[in-house]
């Protein structure tokens, strides 16, 4: 039997139906979990999308209001992570709800995951889990605007807006069969991503100002804190993609963005370029994840002594 039947049986077969996304969500992530929630509703089943917090402001101008959990100690028949690589990548609360789910699910894209589920389907290296989720249920499901929005999104996201090295013949035949449903989509992009607001300029202007260079240039950081945020009224959000900035200096192999998100916790966004670099051996080392070329983790502990730490291990990947 095919992961898609045992997903659709399960699916069938269940009073309650949950579906998890994971830390500090980014576009492709909460846009799966919203198609999905989409697509088993055609099905005529409701589901729960759990989440470690609610959107960042640029993913809600794109998806809209939605409902959202962030903590249930109700058992759910059917639980399906999203765009996750591994277990431990969900926030604590979300973990235990998953873990006890009667019946466990795992949807992909990340070339690391750890196949953690009763049943995985994962696409390695694939642009974004929601074009998984579009091959997967292709031949199911009826593509309406809403459905079809979420998963061009999520993808154009995902990709680089289609210029990242996943994106194959393939990807572009999805994406066309998208946009025919949600043509004004590009539109919004520019809207939500391509005008920003002052509070968003002022904070950028000041990653810029904290840029420091490590390894000849090799490496890149910029640090923003909590007070920088309060300052300019911004939120960490607006400074998240910095780190794609910072890969774009000429020298620069990894590019490293963080951000006071607590005391004493950084969220850390890095990114490369650089052919021979995966980024994503470095997220692991602190029990982050990700892309070869865009991942993610979370730093605790003074400063200085995480980002020394980071930058020995950014050392070793780029003379690995």
């Amino acid at each position: 039997m095919t992961f898609l039947q045992k997903l659709l049986n399960a699916i069938k077969d269940a009073k309650t139906i949950a579906i998890f996304t994971h830390k500090d969500s980014d576009h492709d992530c909460i846009c799966s979990g919203l198609a999905l929630q989409r697509i088993i509703k055609q099905f005529g089943k409701d589901s729960t999308l759990f989440v470690e917090k609610t959107p960042s402001a640029g993913i809600l101008r794109i998806v809209g209001e939605q409902k959202y959990e962030t903590v249930s100690n109700k058992q759910f028949d059917v639980g399906i992570c999203v765009d996750c690589s591994e277990i431990t990548r969900l926030c604590d609360e979300n973990m235990k709800v998953f873990l006890a789910s009667k019946t466990k699910f795992n949807i992909d894209h990340h070339q690391d995951n750890k196949n953690f589920a009763d049943f995985n389907y994962v696409k390695r290296g694939m642009s974004s889990c929601c074009e998984v989720l579009f091959w997967l249920f292709k031949s199911k499901i009826k593509l309406d605007y809403e459905l079809a929005k979420f998963l061009y999104s999520g993808m154009y996201m995902d990709c680089g807006a289609f210029t990242y090295s996943s994106v194959n013949d393939k990807t572009l035949k999805c994406a066309s069969e998208l946009i025919k449903h949600c043509k004004d989509v590009n539109d919004n992009f520019y809207v939500c991503f391509g005008v920003v607001g002052e509070e968003n300029f002022q904070v950028t202007k000041r990653a810029f100002e904290s840029v420091r260079l490590y390894e000849k240039g090799q490496i890149a950081v910029s640090i923003l804190r909590k007070k920088d945020f309060e300052e300019f009224k911004a939120k960490r959000s607006d400074g998240k993609f910095m780190a794609s900035y910072l890969q774009n200096i000429r020298g620069v192999k990894i590019g490293i963005s963080i951000s006071e998100d607590a005391e004493n916790e950084w969220r850390v966004s890095l990114r490369t370029a650089c052919e021979g670099v995966n980024v994503s051996n470095i997220a692991h080392r602190f029990n982050g994840g990700g892309h070869v070329r865009a991942s993610g983790l979370t730093l605790k502990g003074d400063i200085e002594k995480a980002l020394h730490a980071l930058i020995q291990e950014s050392k070793k990947e780029l003379n690995r």
